[in-house]
């Protein structure tokens, strides 16, 4: 018997993943099953078993795949020295709905379930921490050039991180309400809104 590689699992893993998501924006995150992930995707339920034992670990994955990658990219800039300015940051992040086919309408779904599912109000926690470090390494350039210390620069940063998810969130929750909007037009309004 030929020996699965990991490239086959991981393509395994994106297909079972896409038709989760399907299912998912369709029916809701509450009245998504696994096995309506099953009848989406064609496979068996043992395939779907083998990569995803519960709504926990796909959301993980989603995000992994999805979201971590954008935050890993904004953090490798931060710690390359890179000087980013927060609204760029909230752009490059929000930049995610655009270019992974995952919509804010999901996201928020998956923010309400937590609330009453304790795995996936672990896995959305733990998101959130990988969140603002990145954001917060991302930041930290920025922050360099402002502060007066290096403890000063590291309070900004980490304070600017949160504000930028803040922002992120916003948008999350107004495009999922309200319909699409487009990220930079989001954040230059914002912006502009927010200057002195």
């Amino acid at each position: 018997m030929p020996k699965v590689t990991e490239a086959y699992r991981e393509a395994r893993r994106d297909e079972i993943a896409q038709a989760a998501i399907r299912c998912l924006e369709r029916n809701g995150v509450r009245d998504t099953s696994i096995a309506d992930i099953v009848s989406e995707s064609g496979l068996s339920t043992g395939a779907i078993y083998s990569h995803f034992t519960n709504k926990a670990e796909l959301a993980r994955y989603i995000v992994g795949r999805f979201l971590v990658v954008q935050i890993d990219e904004l953090e490798s800039r931060g710690l390359a020295g890179e000087l980013v300015a927060p609204r760029d940051i909230l752009q490059s992040l929000l930049g995610v709905f655009s270019t992974a086919g995952l919509s804010p309408g999901l996201v928020l779904q998956f923010w309400g379930e937590a609330m009453v599912d304790p795995d996936l109000h672990g896995e959305m926690t733990r998101t959130v921490g990988r969140l603002f470090g990145g954001l917060a390494t991302a930041a930290l350039p920025w922050a360099r050039a402002r502060a007066a210390s290096e403890e000063a620069a590291h309070a900004l940063a980490a304070e600017t991180a949160r504000t930028i998810a803040a922002l992120a969130q916003g948008y999350i929750a107004n495009t999922a309400i309200l319909g699409p909007r487009d990220p930079a037009e989001y954040v230059e309004s914002a912006a502009s809104v927010l200057s002195p």
